[in-house]
């Protein structure tokens, strides 16, 4: 059986984080050896598609309420990080599934994590048809919000988007990451958003919370980080056919991590 990284950053802030994927996108050139992690956000924090415009964010009110802003390194739209498993695939361009196209990649992900899930009995399937994303951002209200509409192969619950994932491919490496609701503080994205009356925020946070579903609020009780993140490990691990081995971060990962930081920060 294939051997990966297993890496439980826990909390820290979210351009480290995002610059924790990135740095790991990089390592897997030279170790060849595949990883998946688990992280938080401290603070909470939304985070942007790589190419979208800041102007969507009113970056000052994040600011006064202690909410991070960041660029990731995929694309999509944004997400308010809070509560949720953040989770992260990364595998060397040598490894076999990285052979697949983005889409099969995709589902074979989708299709662990979504198994993971189903341990705490909860019916999280893939989305087959999904949506036409590129007439959704440019017509509707809500197009801000990764958590506005479903893609092919994204996890949804009862027709409900669970999460929301993005991918990236460089020469030498493939990193797909995404956020899984385990509670209800993403429907908040609204209140940081620019030229919006309080009555229009309400009225898209009504509209996104009929569009997703949290693992918390569908089986009606809290759901730790730590026993969402176990079973998303299982799910990877039987779907892909992969053995974990519990790794951290190395001191040069880390060290370059710390220096790349301010890359993917939003001042």
């Amino acid at each position: 059986m294939e051997k990966w990284r297993w890496i439980n950053t826990g909390f820290a802030a979210g351009s480290m984080q995002m610059a924790i994927d990135w740095v790991l996108l990089e390592s897997v050139k030279e170790t060849e050896i595949p990883v998946m992690r688990i992280y938080r956000w401290e603070p909470f924090c939304i985070s942007m598609g790589h190419n979208q415009a800041l102007s969507h964010i009113d970056i000052e009110k994040c600011r006064q309420k202690n909410v991070d802003v960041v660029r990731r390194p995929t694309g999509g739209r944004a997400v308010f990080h809070a509560e949720e498993v953040t989770y992260s695939v990364i595998v060397p361009e040598t490894n076999r599934f990285a052979k697949e196209s983005v889409n099969e990649f995709y589902m074979l992900v989708s299709n662990g994590l979504a198994r993971g899930v189903r341990m705490l009995d909860v019916p999280a399937v893939l989305e087959k048809r999904g949506m036409n994303l590129r007439n959704h951002y440019k017509k509707s209200s809500l197009s801000a919000s990764c958590f506005s509409a479903a893609a092919r192969y994204e996890v949804v619950v009862e027709g409900r988007k669970l999460i929301g994932s993005a991918q990236r491919r460089i020469r030498g490496g493939l990193l797909q990451h995404g956020s899984i609701l385990t509670g209800d503080a993403h429907l908040e994205l609204p209140f940081f958003l620019r030229s919006k009356s309080d009555s229009e925020r309400e009225e898209m946070k009504k509209q996104i919370a009929a569009k997703t579903i949290s693992i918390g609020t569908y089986l009606g009780r809290d759901v730790s980080f730590e026993e969402a993140g176990e079973v998303v490990k299982r799910g990877i691990s039987e779907e892909m056919s992969v053995e974990f081995t519990d790794s951290g971060l190395s001191g040069e990962e880390f060290k370059k991590a710390f220096n790349l930081q301010n890359t993917f920060a939003v001042k």
